[in-house]
């Protein structure tokens, strides 16, 4: 994938449940991801997995990664019918909490 106009869709959670039905999540969601062209950059990123170089960041706290190739992707992915058909296996284990990021294709050009 070429860096341009991608799309990066920013997991963080804290586990508040019971995880052992996350597994039927995480499968289900990697099917969609790669129809919408998805690519997990980082899965589940824990301690010691993460440094912290400043400001907070909960302890026990976790991070996903996605990248997608654009911001129409991403955002037909996450109005999928296939994707919100499993959202409340996601919403019964893990609080939401998502960042979307889009790339304007930027390459160091400042302009004011």
């Amino acid at each position: 994938m070429s860096l341009g106009k991608e799309a990066y869709l920013l997991f963080s959670f804290t586990e508040q449940g019971d995880m052992k039905n996350f597994g039927d999540y995480a499968k289900a969601a990697n099917d969609v991801l790669e129809t919408f062209g998805g690519e997990l950059l980082v899965i589940g990123a824990r301690d010691p997995s993460i440094s912290k170089f400043e400001g907070d960041w909960p302890e026990g706290a976790g991070l996903t990664l996605i990248r997608f190739p654009s911001r129409e992707n991403l955002e037909a992915f996450w109005k999928s019918d296939e994707y919100q058909s499993i959202v409340d296996l996601r919403t019964a284990i893990l609080p939401a909490n998502f960042t979307i990021g889009f790339s304007h294709g930027w390459r160091g050009e400042v302009t004011s």
